[in-house]
């Protein structure tokens, strides 16, 4: 089993044959001795069971402590782990942006590859236009279909396409 050592907010797993399987499963970034996972890549890792954390004295987390520890830093961190679980689930690989509640997801498909910019939201939480204006140009830009992912209270994913419509 994969092991890794809680750094801030950060996961750091050592040099070894798995990182660069995880790499490639769009897991985390190199560094120079091993890969940074996110907590919430973590997160996602240990409830699954592929992966083990430890803190700096050596002592196991669980999947609750490390849920904790990634809410101090991140007030919508289980926003950010319940869609990302769920795009990972349906077979995407997914990249958490820094911005916000914002994944660069990705998946193979017979015609090549599907990619979107997927914008996470709570349900009932309202969003202006110029913030859907915004969105779309982030998406063009990085040429990704817009998907907005709204989150219910149950933890429930829904997904909401947006599409060009007469030339916009």
């Amino acid at each position: 089993m994969l092991r890794g050592e809680l750094k801030g907010d950060v996961v750091v797993i050592e040099n070894g044959e798995e990182v660069a399987e995880l790499e490639s499963k769009s897991y985390g970034y190199r560094i120079e001795r091993g890969l940074s996972l996110s907590l919430v890549e973590a997160a996602y890792l240990l409830d699954r069971g592929d992966l083990e954390v430890v803190d700096e004295s050596g002592s196991n987390l669980s999947f609750e402590e490390l849920v904790r520890v990634g809410a101090r830093y991140d007030s919508n961190f289980w926003v950010k782990l319940s869609i990302y679980s769920d795009l990972r689930s349906r077979g995407f690989r997914v990249r958490l942006l820094r911005r916000g509640l914002e994944f660069l997801v990705e998946r193979k498909v017979k015609s090549g590859e599907k990619r979107y910019l997927v914008i996470g939201l709570r349900e009932g939480v309202r969003i202006g236009f110029k913030e859907i204006e915004a969105a779309i140009r982030r998406a063009r830009e990085a040429r990704r279909e817009l998907v907005f992912a709204i989150i219910d209270k149950e933890g429930n994913v829904s997904y909401y396409a947006l599409e060009r419509v007469m030339g916009a």
